[in-house]
């Protein structure tokens, strides 16, 4: 069960109190008007501060069952708040300008709307903790036998292993393709041409599996010798797709996987464990540096030379550049009064329309047409897609350019709902992420789903608040599970001769 200590009750008491006084203060404060509403704004950046410290300071005793949450943390303050932080203690006098919000009140609502958010992601994490807390125990009493190790299991790795070796070369040549689209075309008329009818359907749905048998391989919990093969054609999948300009595919795996290994590192035992202290600070540098080299990569895509900015203007650079989906928030804000509310639950709800109008199934029974997204004109006036739909109607020439905006969780939530729709989608955001935090004690299909629905988590502060839904749960990957795990029956049926791996050797090789 979980267990509450007085100290952390007493510090969590203060420094929560804290947030909601300044929260508190700060709508007080708009009462008043004119003037106060630029107060009114400082002080909800200082009670989002507060909140980011609060929500650190009660992570860090439980760091390694927390993780992926504190990651979450971390993309949610860089995505979301980024620009926020830089303006704010760089630009304070030209504020408004540099996060492009009409005046004050408006800033102070947008700014409302992404702390209120995190605050309600994190009560809904804490508040489902009793509900996890038999097996987060579990695993710090008894480590690696609190993974789940069916006899079917072995054989499932070898499965999706061969599956990944040959639905990597379907990958590769899709990738090729986006690679020349943008040398062709250029990184923002990329956007606006299809490539899609380049790629042979065959290949095209072979390559649909490489990710998913990457997740099934890291589910059955392989030991290090295992691991070499399949990281590395993965790693060089994902060191290829920077070349397309976008960072996010490479990032948002790295995480995912740098997440995964520091679960499975917290189930040896404590002397045999690779995270320790130093490896955290290391790691801290490491991403420091890798905010640098990725800041490069964005200046190369965007004027073709390397700049002159020292390194620490860079990694500045980085936060403020990378937390542009604030600009989402605040355009949303900005022009609240130009959408038609009876409609914008929409937005909120598109990946399912995307996933009913894309699936050949679905698509067959209601006769639909796909959706192919290309920023034109006639794509956005009939799209329900959030980031389309913003950037057209706050910057039409950026928008057909190939330029745009982005969407975001909140963003979505907000424009859909208000804030009842903030509150209850950032809820359940929290609960979803509490349950990442023992999803190596659950079968091999349930961790894969966690695996394949943490690269989309991660990246929730600028996607859409249900794309994970549509991700994880497709026919697609369910029909490849269940095809997976019956040709696994079927091999052992037959007597398939499979070397067996017992726990105990299984703890001792991944350490």
């Amino acid at each position: 069960m979980t267990v509450f200590s007085a100290k952390s009750g007493i510090r969590n008491t203060i420094l929560f109190g804290m947030v909601l006084v300044l929260m508190l203060t700060a709508n007080f404060l708009t009462v008043f008007g004119g003037f106060f509403y630029e107060t009114a704004a400082d002080f909800m950046f200082a009670a989002n501060v507060m909140l980011n410290l609060a929500v650190v300071c009660d992570l860090i005793p439980h760091i390694r069952r927390d993780f992926p949450f504190l990651v979450f943390v971390g993309t949610y303050n860089i995505l979301l708040l980024g620009r926020v932080y830089v303006s704010f203690l760089a630009h304070y006098e030209e504020i408004l300008y540099y996060l492009e919000a009409e005046n004050f009140y408006s800033l102070f609502i947008a700014l409302q709307v992404v702390t209120l958010a995190l605050l309600c992601i994190y009560a809904g994490y804490q508040l489902m903790g009793p509900l996890f807390a038999r097996r987060e125990q579990k695993i710090r009493e008894k480590g690696w036998a609190a993974v789940s190790q069916s006899p079917a299991v072995p054989i499932i790795r070898q499965i999706s292993t061969v599956v990944l070796l040959v639905s990597s070369i379907a990958s590769f040549y899709t990738l090729m393709l986006s690679v020349l689209n943008v040398l062709r075309s250029g990184y923002l008329g990329s956007f606006t041409q299809v490539t899609d009818s380049n790629i042979p359907s065959v290949v095209s749905r072979l390559s649909m599996f490489f990710v998913p048998s990457f997740a099934v391989f890291l589910a059955t919990m392989p030991s290090r010798k295992q691991l070499r093969l399949p990281m590395t054609v993965y790693g060089v999948y994902l060191l290829a797709t920077l070349f397309t300009g976008r960072r996010n595919t490479f990032v948002c795996e790295a995480i995912t996987i740098l997440i995964y290994f520091v679960l499975r590192d917290s189930l040896n035992e404590k002397k045999k464990r690779i995270f320790k202290r130093r490896t955290v600070v290391g790691g801290g540098v490491l991403a420091v540096v890798l905010m640098y080299l990725l800041q490069r990569l964005a200046e190369i895509r965007a004027y073709g030379l390397l700049s002159h900015r020292n390194f620490m203007d860079t990694v500045i650079n980085f936060l403020y550049s990378q937390g542009a989906s604030f600009r989402v928030v605040i355009q949303t804000v900005n022009s609240w009064n130009l959408f038609q509310h009876g409609t914008t639950w929409h937005y909120l709800f598109y990946p399912f329309e995307l996933f009913i109008h894309n699936n050949l199934i679905t698509r067959s029974m209601f006769g639909l047409s796909p959706i192919i997204e290309v920023q034109t004109t006639s794509f956005v006036a009939d799209t329900h897609n959030y980031a389309h739909a913003l950037t057209y109607l706050v910057d039409p020439q950026r928008y057909l350019a190939g330029g745009g905006f982005g969407t975001s969780f909140v963003a979505e939530s907000y424009v859909a709902f208000g804030f009842i729709g903030v509150v209850a989608v950032s809820a359940g955001v929290g609960i979803f992420l509490r349950f990442f935090s023992s999803m190596l004690t659950r079968s091999w299909v349930v961790t894969a789903s966690c695996l394949l629905a943490l690269r989309d988590f991660v990246y929730l502060p600028r996607s859409f608040a249900f794309l994970w839904v549509t991700n994880v749960f497709n026919i697609t990957y369910l029909c490849f599970y269940v095809a997976i795990y019956l040709a696994a029956l079927l091999a052992l049926r037959l007597g398939t001769h499979v070397r067996p791996v017992c726990r105990t050797r299984l703890g001792e090789e991944s350490s």
